[in-house]
């Protein structure tokens, strides 16, 4: 994933590629090992440290807490929302309707090839008791929230109201959370979903 490639800066709540290290891969890829396998109550710095072969004081010169590495990771999967908008294109011949059935599945896609479940269920149960963590939980879903209305905007008419477009995410973005955790139980199918949404999302940025 990508978010193995940057570190989280508290005092800028963005993602800067100055910042990128092998290290710093190394030690968060070792996180979300730990997570899957072990879950949050396994997580710990020096558990961390240990799985990637480190010292602790060394982990933490790169992340001085847990909260700060699991802020990390978050901001990693923000990255991911982003990249997968970006490189969407869309052709000529492709109607609203089409686009936005475009975009969805592109996201419920790339949902089904990440570990993003597993990581989720453990980092929000981290944030039911750690303030810490529940600030970077709020803060993601802000700048998801923004990612996504961006996107819906572009495809929206020009007519079309930025209350209608913030309505149409508050649709999407609990959705797609949603998916996240219950998509391998599911019996309908990624394409099935994504019409049935895009026929959701078309109604309300076409609402006058």
């Amino acid at each position: 994933m990508r978010q193995a490639l940057y570190i989280y800066r508290p005092d800028r709540r963005v993602i800067s590629e100055k910042y990128m290290s092998p290290k710093i891969e190394h030690i968060l890829n070792c996180a979300m090992t730990i997570l899957k396998e072990s879950g949050d109550q396994g997580l710990t710095m020096r558990k961390i440290a240990e799985a990637a072969d480190m010292r602790l004081s060394n982990v933490q010169y790169y992340f001085k807490t847990k909260e700060l590495l699991l802020g990390a990771l978050l901001e990693g999967f923000l990255l991911d929302y982003l990249d997968s908008v970006q490189l969407l294109s869309f052709s000529d011949r492709h109607d609203q309707e089409n686009k936005l059935r475009l975009l969805v599945s592109h996201i419920l896609s790339d949902i089904e090839s990440s570990d993003c479940a597993v990581v989720f269920k453990e980092i929000w149960a981290i944030a039911e008791r750690n303030n810490a963590v529940k600030k970077a939980v709020d803060d993601y879903y802000k700048k998801l929230h923004a990612i996504l209305f961006e996107a819906l905007k572009k495809l929206a008419p020009e007519n079309c109201q930025e209350q209608q477009v913030d309505n149409a995410v508050a649709i999407l973005l609990p959705f797609i959370e949603g998916y996240c955790i219950t998509s391998s139980n599911l019996k309908v199918s990624t394409e099935k979903l994504s019409e049935q949404l895009a026929s959701i999302l078309y109604k309300l940025l076409n609402k006058l």
